[in-house]
């Protein structure tokens, strides 16, 4: 049997390419399996815990018929507004890397997609929230926008861009 070369180094060869597939392949769903936990737990952090305690506070605001259709805001009821809207932060920026990752997978395989379809929903109802709330008389979403505060318009601007992705835009 030849030690260099033949058949031996034949099997060697294709044998190890094989391995290193595997490898690969094993390494990839592991990612993938990872992003799905990660997309499942972005909407737990999302409909859950301190998040949704704000989410039952604003909400309640915006659909108490006895409230004007624009409310004005109270202090707790902002601070339940930027609980919400710091979550959607937190959500764009993990579905960002989602999406760089897997945005050529089939929809049943892509986790990106599985966060957008859990949230879709959220959204959309906060989109028209934060359009129709005020603060000193302004729109949320205006207040967003105008202000200095660097984090803010680029959470308007996330928001925003998200909500006319997720084909959920007027």
């Amino acid at each position: 049997m030849e030690v260099h070369g033949g058949s031996w180094g034949h099997f060697r060869t294709c044998s190890n390419l094989i391995l290193g597939v595997a490898t690969v392949l094993f390494s990839v769903n592991n990612i993938r399996r990872a992003d799905f936990e990660r997309a499942r737990q972005l909407h737990a952090d999302l409909t859950g815990g301190p998040v949704a305690d704000a989410r039952h506070v604003f909400g309640s605001v915006m659909e108490d018929p006895a409230r004007t259709s624009n409310p004005e805001l109270k202090n707790e009821e902002i601070k339940s507004l930027f609980v919400v809207l710091w979550c959607f932060e937190r959500i764009d920026v993990a579905r960002r890397s989602i999406l760089g990752q897997w945005r050529h997978l089939p929809r049943w395989l892509n986790p990106r997609l599985a966060l957008d379809e859990s949230i879709r929903y959220h959204v959309r109802i906060y989109t028209e929230y934060i359009h129709r709330a005020r603060i000193n008389g302004m729109s949320v979403w205006e207040v967003l926008f105008v202000t200095d505060d660097a984090g803010l318009p680029h959470l308007a601007k996330s928001l925003q861009i998200n909500h006319a992705e997720m084909g959920t835009g007027e």
